[in-house]
């Protein structure tokens, strides 16, 4: 595979290269011999404490002479199995000090635990390897196994593609576990087509993928929205005779449910259990989720039923998504009733389950209900988010009570939690849109002073609220210094722009800046186009209405029925709007 475009790899694997034996290279995998003399047979995996293991060494270090070094990989071993990696290390540095000579299986574990090592330590484990090579030994496919795992896993993708690139080239076949790994770490950084590409090369070089392999590949690929090429591999997995299993299912129905395509996902569905794969949690939950998502709750529910009557037991998850479809319909009495059965199955409810319930409760305007899940989630000793806070402030600003949200801002900030631009944004837009535009400007700065800048649908906000209650030359100035800020309008800011000139009844200036949008790169989509000839057409500017109508039909883009309905109430007073549309039918 090609590696030229990563960057330079540590400069010690040069000097492993150059020090590595080709001919001579193992690549059988080494284990503790057992030990049957000298009365170190102890079975260290009954050890109940750190500290047991602890005093065992010390015990061991005490024996003259020493024992050999494959008594203390046993008792390293065995705290290995229980996780204690950092007491490993240290034990492995007291071996050091004590000279007692490490065999590859030593070393091996100790770049096992520096790998697992809650600090990056990764680094010492290419040390450890570059102490292996200096001690004559050869590492084994666990030892770069090992490596290559701890690099992914701290997410030195880069590094371990190049380590696994040298293996080559001292000799190392890579195995069908080393290729799994590299093809996982370029899948995990969003490196499909690299991935793609390892696994056809370990093709050509005689290692079948497994299942694991093409699965890890479809994953990614349906991740990229690529889902079409995530069914050719389905289809040459099945091919290759490698059974899909129930990730590979889920995988590519989770693809399909992304992209909004049920059809194929329900079908995909119906093929896995016509070939006797059952579905697990995860793929039921994935199914549940797409079909809410689409407001096909019905569907999901016998989805749901279904999952339970082949003794799949639901999760949070699965609850949640079907909570959140039924939300999604403003089926509250419903969302409440599974919420009420989640929590009799002992599932503690979660920040997201009352988002999910507190989003309904306010697109259903029923306010009340929302607030009262707030106070239920601090008996709960739940603490909300930024998103349940968020979601309230929106709900009372849609319901015209933007002083209610500002209650719940200063609320949410006196608990600490940080409002984000989206809180800004959602209680700014309440503010504006019912004239509080003085209250707003003081957010504005708070939001600054919070080291948030705001970004353009901040300033769209703004511009729309002092066009919508007439302080046009404030918003003219706000409009003018974004470009003094380095902020390029949108096709939003401009159309809000030309509306409000429009309202007040400056066409020229209105129809300037509609063609100073262009110029500037900025092309008016059917909106701007609509906005822009219902306030010709208002102002008595037939004329430059016509043009442009015109000129968005042939753009693609067509009259709404507003604008529809404007000519024909124009049409038999005004003699450019009549020979237009006589000319138009």
């Amino acid at each position: 595979m090609e590696t030229g475009t990563f960057p330079k790899f540590p400069s010690f694997l040069f000097f492993i290269h150059q020090h590595f034996t080709t001919s001579t290279a193992s690549t059988t995998n080494i284990s503790p011999p057992s030990i049957t003399n000298g009365g170190f047979c102890s079975n260290y995996n009954n050890l109940h404490s750190v500290a047991d293991a602890v005093a065992s060494f010390n015990q061991l270090l005490s024996i003259r002479p020493l024992p050999p070094v494959v008594v203390f990989n046993k008792l390293l071993g065995s705290l290995v199995k229980k996780k204690h990696y950092s007491t490993v290390i240290s034990l492995c540095k007291q071996m050091d000090l004590s000279n007692i000579r490490p065999n590859v299986y030593t070393l091996t574990i100790l770049i096992n635990c520096l790998c697992h090592s809650n600090r990056d330590h990764v680094h010492f484990a290419f040390s450890a390897l570059g102490k292996m090579f200096k001690l004559g030994l050869q590492p084994t496919h666990v030892t770069f196994g090992t490596l290559l795992n701890g690099l992914c896993s701290k997410a030195k993708i880069i590094d371990a593609v190049k380590l696994f690139d040298e293996m080559g080239k001292m000799g190392f076949a890579p195995s069908l576990i080393t290729y799994t790994t590299i093809i996982k770490g370029l899948c995990k950084i969003g490196h499909t087509t690299n991935a793609l590409q390892l696994l056809k090369k370990m093709e050509e070089k005689g290692c079948k993928p497994d299942v694991v392999a093409y699965n890890t590949v479809i994953d990614s690929l349906c991740k990229d929205r690529r889902v079409n090429e995530a069914m050719d591999f389905f289809s040459e997995m099945v091919d290759q005779g490698i059974p899909p299993n129930v990730v590979t299912y889920s995988s590519i129905l989770h693809g399909f449910c992304n992209l909004g395509q049920l059809n194929e996902a329900t079908s995909l569905f119906k093929q896995m259990i016509g070939r006797n794969v059952m579905p697990n949690t995860v793929t039921f939950t994935i199914l549940v989720d797409g079909l809410c998502k689409e407001g096909m709750i019905l569907e999901a529910q016998r989805v749901f039923e279904m999952m339970t009557e082949n003794g799949v037991e639901p999760d949070a998850y699965t609850y949640s998504a079907l909570m959140d479809g039924y939300c999604l319909q403003s089926q509250m009495d419903e969302a409440q009733k599974l919420f009420d059965i989640m929590v009799g199955k002992g599932f503690a409810p979660s920040v997201r389950v009352y988002n999910i319930l507190i989003n309904g409760h306010c697109k259903s305007r029923r306010l009340n209900e929302a607030k009262t899940l707030l106070s239920e989630m601090y008996d709960r000793d739940l603490t909300p988010d930024t998103v349940t806070y968020s979601t309230l402030m929106q709900g009372f600003c849609q319901a015209g009570r933007p002083q209610v949200a500002q209650k719940l801002f200063k609320e949410m900030c006196s608990y600490g939690l940080l409002p984000d631009s989206i809180t800004y944004s959602i209680l700014l837009d309440g503010l504006c849109k019912h004239g509080h535009l003085d209250e707003a400007f003081r957010l504005l700065k708070a939001m600054q002073e919070s080291k948030i800048e705001p970004h353009i649908c901040i300033y769209n906000i703004l511009i729309q609220g002092m066009c919508n209650f007439g302080k046009l030359e404030a918003a003219r100035e706000l409009f003018s210094n974004l470009f003094v800020k380095g902020i390029q309008p949108t096709v939003v800011t401009y159309t809000v722009m030309i509306s409000g000139l429009l309202k007040e009844g400056l066409s020229n200036e209105a129809y300037e800046l509609f063609r100073k949008m262009v110029v500037n790169g900025c092309l008016p989509n059917s909106c701007t186009y609509n906005v822009a000839i219902q306030g010709f057409l208002r102002n008595g500017d037939p004329s430059n209405a016509v043009q442009l109508i015109e000129e968005m039909v042939g753009r693609g883009f067509s009259a709404d029925s507003s604008t529809f309905q404007m000519l024909l109430d124009l049409e038999s007073n005004d003699e450019i709007i009549s020979r237009f549309m006589r000319r138009s039918s």
